[in-house]
């Protein structure tokens, strides 16, 4: 489980969007701290779905699910093993 989470963060390390001396919580919101927009987002995703072998559903791809590690790390999750996830919109989602 925390694999996915050092995964993400040296991912955003390795890319320059991140430097050392910044601290990132598990519950940070990534695009209200400057580390993310649209772009490294696919490129994040990108990653996740080669690093893990899944196929993250465009459907998933929301700010709940994207801004904070601790979220990336449940989709992928819930991704990897297939469930079912009913949003708070009534959605189904893989």
């Amino acid at each position: 489980m925390n694999d996915i989470l050092n995964d993400i963060r040296i991912f955003i390390r390795t890319q320059g969007f991140l430097s050392e001396e910044i601290s990132l919580e598990e519950n940070d919101s990534l695009t209200g701290t400057g580390v993310i927009d649209s772009i490294i987002l696919l490129q994040l995703i990108d990653f996740l779905e080669k690093k893990y072998q899944v196929e993250i559903p465009l459907e998933m791809i929301t700010a709940e699910n994207f801004d904070t590690l601790i979220g990336i790390q449940k989709t992928v999750m819930i991704v990897q093993q297939g469930m079912k996830v009913t949003d708070s919109d009534g959605y189904d989602h893989m």
